[in-house]
């Protein structure tokens, strides 16, 4: 036989084999990699909720696509990572109100630009991904080069995506499926989706045909999963052979893995400030396999002149821009109401009160959107003031700060706000760090801003009905109810305490259980930390 018929027959084979492989890519709407390295990870996020940046709440803050970038940038020089994120990522909730839409869309998409260019390979859409609709996502992949990968959307034509994926290793053949429990996706959507065991069944008979071999040790299988860890158990227990279940939704924390059967279930905290890593080339013991990175701040470090500072500086300059125009559109239903009493009002009386309040960083906590150009953000707003969404609170964030007879032109709004800003100056710093003597400083400062400018009502700042319950006719009110007892009243503080300080911005407040997941405050610390804020008693 001839050389030349030889190299003819193998070209031949090639080009068959490789015309198979097209095929049954386009035929199961899937993609495959190939990485060189011996040391490879699949990095996973979740949840994001739309967030870029850390919001500046916490003592040490954490996420940031510039601190992710320097993690990636780390691990890189000693990995393969391949980067995918299992759901709720481009929004916090799964309905946006209509008077917030714009800020909501850009910031999405900024979002979604930024996790590209970190490297994003795939993204399985959750609940709140859905907000805008899959018009908005169609819209959105057109931006950006990763993927949607979703095993159980019945049309395949509703949004762009691939069903399945296939990684290939030295040795290894990764498989990954993706679904989304039907059940927690918008109701107008739930129609768009299998139930999740029948679309299992059905990728297992599809993955066959890809190449999947169930007795391969060689051969794993991962489920990329929008249910829940509760859900992920079920599934588990039903699918043994899944591998490694990489989970989302219900927000657990597992600093190792869950594992039922053989079958390892993971997932970590939201908004970037935990990424997870499965070694999938790991050969050493079975628990360090699996690992998690707290995303610190000092990780921006890592690349020097790190390119997201400009990006994130840029999305925040134009996001609040655009939330400055929905506030100043979005009439107050609500202006003829009687309003809540704020701390102007209260201390008028409790005057030792009033000073202990003064000396805490409750009373200007507003200012620290202001430092974070997040003056216009209601996510962060809720529980830097008193009263948004109230009926009798405000519901514009341009009318948080109610003037005489509560009427007055945009100048004179601008202009009060620039004496607040210019009463703390640019370098006044972390408020959490001031000084008691300092922060009462401020607060003084500010309350006598209010008086020249004839405010009268100021909900911003965390205040006295933030805490306690009191009739709106209170002092004045008679009740014939009795009085609520000390326990009863420190039960409904410490419940409105934890409101905002959730074991997202307030871990330190949480104890975990032996899986790692957060399990309830610990109350002992919850009630220290009240001590520190608590009024005086006379």
């Amino acid at each position: 036989m001839s050389h030349k018929y030889i190299k003819l027959s193998f070209l031949s084979l090639l080009v068959a084999s490789c015309s198979l492989i097209i095929s049954l890519d386009k035929k199961y709407n899937h993609s495959s990699h190939n990485y060189g390295k011996k040391d490879f990870s699949i990095i996973y996020s979740h949840s994001i909720m739309g967030e870029t940046h850390p919001c500046g709440c916490r003592h040490f803050p954490l996420g940031g696509l510039p601190q992710v970038a320097g993690l990636f940038h780390e691990l890189k020089e000693k990995k393969d990572i391949f980067y995918i994120d299992t759901g709720d990522a481009l929004f916090p909730t799964p309905v946006i109100p209509k008077h917030i839409s714009k800020s909501a869309r850009f910031g999405a998409l900024n979002l979604a630009r930024g996790l590209d260019k970190l490297g994003l390979k795939y993204m399985l859409i959750g609940d709140n991904d859905l907000a805008l609709g899959f018009d908005f996502l169609n819209e959105l992949k057109k931006e950006v080069s990763f993927e949607f990968l979703i095993s159980n959307l019945k049309d395949d034509k509703v949004l762009t995506h691939k069903k399945y994926a296939t990684i290939e290793l030295e040795g290894k053949k990764i498989f990954l499926v993706a679904l989304v429990k039907r059940d927690l996706m918008p109701f107008k959507y739930q129609k768009y989706f299998t139930p999740m065991e029948q679309a299992m069944d059905k990728a297992l008979k599809d993955i066959k045909e890809l190449g999947f071999e169930k007795e391969n040790k060689n051969h794993q299988l991962i489920v990329l999963s929008h249910s829940g860890i509760k859900a992920d158990e079920v599934f588990a227990e039903k699918y043994p052979r899944i591998d490694w279940i990489i989970g989302s939704h219900s927000q657990s924390f597992t600093n190792f893995s869950y594992d039922v059967g053989e079958t390892r279930i993971v997932q970590v905290l939201s908004k970037n400030h935990y990424l997870g890593e499965v070694k999938l080339a790991y050969t050493g013991s079975k628990k360090e396999a699996y690992a998690y990175h707290e995303i610190r701040d000092e990780l921006h470090l890592k690349i020097p002149d790190n390119p997201f500072h400009a990006y994130i500086q840029e999305h925040k300059t134009t996001l609040e821009k655009i939330r400055d125009d929905e506030q100043k559109a979005f009439s107050n239903f609500s202006s003829s109401n009687e309003k809540l009493k704020t701390a102007a009002s209260c201390i008028e009386c409790h005057t030792p009160q009033g000073e202990k309040w003064m000396k805490t960083s409750h009373s200007i906590s507003y200012h620290t959107l202001v430092q974070a150009n997040e003056r216009n953000n209601t996510a962060c707003i809720k529980c830097h003031s008193v009263g948004l969404g109230d009926k009798n609170g405000f519901v514009n964030v341009n009318d948080m700060v109610l003037f005489e007879n509560r009427k007055t032109d945009q100048k004179t709004r601008d202009q009060y706000w620039k004496e607040v800003a210019n009463a703390f100056g640019k370098d006044v710093g972390s408020i959490r760090k001031l000084s008691e003597k300092k922060r009462m400083a401020l607060s003084k400062k500010w309350l006598k801003i209010d008086k020249k400018f004839a405010v009268e009502h100021n909900f911003s700042n965390v205040q006295c009905l933030n805490c306690h319950d009191q009739h709106m006719d209170h002092p004045f009110h008679i009740s014939n109810k009795p009085a609520p007892s000390r326990s009863e009243k420190l039960n409904k503080i410490t419940k409105n305490c934890l409101n905002c300080h959730t074991s997202e911005q307030s871990p330190e407040w949480y104890k975990k259980n032996d899986r790692g997941l957060y399990d309830g405050p610990n109350q002992k610390y919850v009630q220290k930390m009240i001590r520190k804020v608590a009024c005086p008693l006379n």
